[in-house]
């Protein structure tokens, strides 16, 4: 298990705008990083916002928590679902947790994890 987020992309945001659904994810290329923002599935939207609430510390006031896709994950038996990590940090704490997301989403994740250069990013648009 690592004890930081080094090149694992940060999950900012998820959000449903005229029916569709989206989500933001940072990724950091070669000491830069930009904002995506991403189209999910309904399900890919709902393990999203579930993976936004999660709360494995104490809450403390003023201590943001962040979300980072850790690049593990399986596949679930039985079931078109598949399980990730997600490593939850606040302050200099971090821990590692499971969840449960559908494939389309685990495949989105994947992608950005294999980014060799932003360009190949180029057709979502980007967020400031």
């Amino acid at each position: 298990m690592r004890d930081n987020h080094e090149r694992m992309p940060e999950i900012i945001d998820a959000f449903e705008e005229n029916g569709q659904y989206f989500g933001i994810i940072e990724v950091e290329i070669g000491g830069a990083s930009k904002k995506f923002r991403f189209g999910v599935s309904q399900a890919g939207y709902r393990a999203l916002k579930r993976v936004l609430q999660l709360r494995p510390f104490d809450v403390m006031a003023g201590v943001k928590q962040r979300y980072f896709f850790a690049q593990a994950y399986w596949k679930i038996e039985d079931s078109s679902d598949c399980g990730m990590q997600v490593r939850v940090e606040q302050g200099k704490s971090g821990k590692q947790v499971d969840v449960r997301v559908p494939k389309d989403l685990l495949a989105n994740l994947r992608w950005f994890t294999e980014l060799k250069d932003f360009s190949e990013a180029g057709h979502l648009p980007e967020v400031k």
